[in-house]
């Protein structure tokens, strides 16, 4: 009986089975390994993106410094909060430079300074970045208050430039711009001249 099933087997259903299936099963296969490598692909391109993306690298750095400036020691913390400061005043800077020039105001040689000033600050707080890097805690402690006075030392620049940017608004001057701009140039420049001098000599 058992050979009689076997040789009445329609033809057409064996070349079936043995041509088309293989074939479908191999279609649908690299259907599948395509929409793995185009997911692998996307993925890739969004996680490229996110760490090319300035904000984000601002969050995570901002996000470190908020973490270290409660888990570090005494000095860690400090310069930490240092570090912290540092970025808040320059993110204010370059807001109101942004929305003076937005709101077409003059500005003489405002945004050379600022662009000064955003240069001595990246330098402080890769100092700072290292400062908190040092593994002897007693050199991290020394080396904060030098630190912590070039911090004050820039954001009081940085907050003269703000001021001078809000009063730009109402009734300042043109020559009085100019003055402002040419004392704060002078200072960045001293504070720059003193950091190259003496900032290396304090890291190691």
């Amino acid at each position: 009986m058992v050979v009689m099933l076997l040789t009445t087997v329609d033809p057409s259903a064996t070349e079936f089975v043995t041509e088309v299936v293989p074939q479908i099963l191999l279609i649908g296969g690299a259907v599948v390994v395509a929409m793995g490598l185009a997911f692998a692909v996307t993925c890739w391109l969004v996680v490229r993106r996110i760490r090319r993306s300035g904000v984000v690298q601002r969050g995570v750095r901002k996000g470190s410094m908020a973490v270290r400036s409660v888990a570090a020691d005494d000095a860690g913390r400090k310069l930490a909060r240092l570090r912290m400061q540092l970025e808040r005043s320059s993110e204010a800077t370059v807001r109101s430079l942004a929305a003076a020039d937005a709101q077409g105001r003059p500005l003489g040689d405002l945004p050379a300074v600022a662009a000064n000033l955003a240069r001595a600050e990246r330098a402080l707080d890769e100092q700072l970045h290292l400062a908190q890097r040092e593994p002897n805690p007693q050199l991290r402690k020394t080396l904060v208050p030098g630190l912590a006075g070039q911090v004050e030392r820039l954001s009081g620049l940085s907050a003269e430039l703000r001021q001078s940017l809000l009063q730009n608004g109402h009734t300042v001057s043109t020559s009085q711009i100019e003055r402002v701009s040419t004392h704060l140039a002078m200072e960045v420049d001293a504070l720059r001249t003193w950091n190259t001098a003496y900032g290396s000599r304090q890291l190691p």
